[in-house]
């Protein structure tokens, strides 16, 4: 074949601008450190660099944002668990301390006051925030779980709350209290101090409402199932107002049903309590028009209809068995629950049983308080010289002693009652606090293997993407010495022109 001048021109032209590419590429790589910078220059890399890029953004959002958040959810949720284990454990000290009757009279007031310092604080454990959203409120993360003080006076509410015959409780009271301040009536003749003044212990029936201090103006409706599953109704006998306290619970009828607003209960005469022992279904609607700072909200917990004071607007809640899960998804197909339901951790039934218990001392502390008074007026000058106010005073000093000695003995009793009451919360809430350990201990291992699968696909990211320097400095090094070379030859050959041989 006949090779021209101009065919070696041409030859030697196109080699160069090959080196000349070559060279640029090999330029680029150094200068960007990326193997490619079109995806056209290597459609295999390319796709390849966006699935893993894809990948890697998704573990990076796991790793840096969902686990954070929700293992920053679940602490406070542990640490808002473990507060209130460690409180009801506080009761449980209490409480056996009380069934022992070792609190001295100087202290029970003071006494009184910490247990219901203790519900406030297992109570307000439940407004818990994160991000600005209550952790205990299940989907109403907008809604606190406790009345605040600025929003407990805005809200009545109309309130279902089931139950069944194991609601309905034994309560053993002192009534016929000795009061000091009837003395003069004793001795004027107003009033006649009798057989029947004397305190004695009754034993009632009663079944206690989630709330105390509800509407007096309206009776609750009772409805039940009966032994052949039909639906009866409970008629109020009679609704006692709070100037009526100390007959709350004094000649109760065997058919009578009394409603007591001021504490939450309904007692049941002997009759009554024989037609519901063996239901299954108790069913009460009942109205509570005022709330207090660290009450819970009834929505949370019941089928309740909430009324706005300010506007008359109403909103209707139905509690379903949806336990309301939130969860994070923190790695491929795979969540985790971070919250824990209020209405599973902080019931009703712990503040009514602490409440109780603070009643309790209190009237004892109130009788003890009554005792003293008496005793002291023996040396009142008005008392002292007169033999019939002497001996009266000296009648109701022996009731009030027989008074402090029954209400002791009802208060170490519902103290040693409420060992129990308080070790089954305790087992309630510990179950929650193992429940919510374990999700906390499995976050940490899908923590862990993120972690690992982001550093792997960042690795092949990068060695699917990036140069290795070294074999391109040597690799550039060579083809700058064939593209120098391929200069010199290349500039050898076009020198010549058609004067060279002529």
């Amino acid at each position: 074949m006949r090779v021209t001048n101009q065919m070696i021109s041409n030859n030697s032209l196109r080699n160069l601008q090959t080196s000349t590419q070559r060279l640029d590429t090999l330029t680029q790589q150094l200068t960007t450190g990326q193997k490619i910078q079109r995806a056209s220059e290597d459609p295999v890399v390319a796709v390849r660099a966006l699935k893993l890029r894809n990948t890697v953004s998704q573990l990076q959002q796991y790793k840096e944002k969902n686990i954070k958040d929700a293992d920053s959810w679940m602490e406070l949720t542990e640490n808002s668990i473990t507060s209130i284990s460690n409180y009801i454990e506080y009761m449980s000290g209490y409480c056996t301390q009380g069934s022992t009757d070792s609190f001295n009279n100087n202290d029970r007031s003071a006494i009184a006051e910490t247990i219901r310092a203790y519900k406030d604080m297992i109570y307000s454990e439940g407004n818990t925030t994160y991000a600005g959203r209550y952790i205990f409120s299940g989907y109403k993360t907008d809604t606190s779980l406790v009345f605040s003080a600025t929003d407990a006076p805005k809200y009545s509410y109309k309130i279902t709350e089931e139950m069944d015959s194991s609601n309905i409780d034994i309560k053993t009271v002192t009534v016929n209290a000795v009061d000091p301040a009837d003395l003069d009536k004793y001795l004027g003749g107003t009033l006649t101090y009798g057989t029947d003044a004397y305190p004695q212990q009754q034993t009632v029936y009663r079944l206690r409402m989630s709330y105390d201090e509800l509407a007096e103006n309206t009776a609750p409706t009772i409805t039940y199932l009966d032994d052949r599953g039909n639906q009866q109704t409970l008629s109020v006998y009679r609704t006692m107002v709070s100037t009526e306290k100390e007959e709350y619970y004094k000649d109760l009828g065997d058919n009578e049903v009394r409603y007591i607003p001021e504490t939450g209960e309904l007692v049941f005469g002997k009759n009554v309590y024989t037609k519901l022992q063996n239901t299954s279904s108790i069913t009460i609607d009942y109205e509570k028009e005022t709330f207090k700072q660290n009450d819970l909200r009834p929505e949370h917990y019941f089928n309740c209809v909430q009324t706005e004071k300010a506007t008359g607007k109403t909103v209707d809640f139905e509690i379903t068995d949806d336990d309301q899960k939130i969860e994070y998804e923190v790695n491929f197909n795979q969540k985790i629950r971070v919250n824990t339901l209020g209405r599973e951790l902080i019931t009703h039934d712990m503040g009514r049983a602490i409440d109780e218990l603070a009643d309790k001392v209190e009237e004892v502390d109130d009788a003890e308080k009554r005792l003293a008074e008496l005793k002291g007026l023996l040396t009142n000058p008005k008392y002292s010289n007169d033999t019939a106010a002497v001996q009266q005073i000296n009648y109701m000093i022996a009731d009030a002693e027989n008074e402090v000695k029954m209400k002791n003995q009802e208060m170490q009793a519902l103290f040693n009652r409420h060992i129990t009451v308080f070790q089954d919360f305790q087992t309630d809430v510990t179950t929650l606090q193992s429940d919510s350990g374990a999700r906390t201990e499995k976050l940490d291992m899908i923590a862990a293997r993120v972690a690992d699968q982001f550093t792997n696909f960042t690795e092949l990211m990068s060695a699917n993407e990036e140069v290795e320097y070294e074999d391109k400095a040597i690799e550039y090094s060579s083809n700058k010495i064939v593209y120098n070379a391929a200069l010199q030859v290349t500039g050898g050959v076009l020198q010549k022109s058609l004067l060279d041989f002529l």
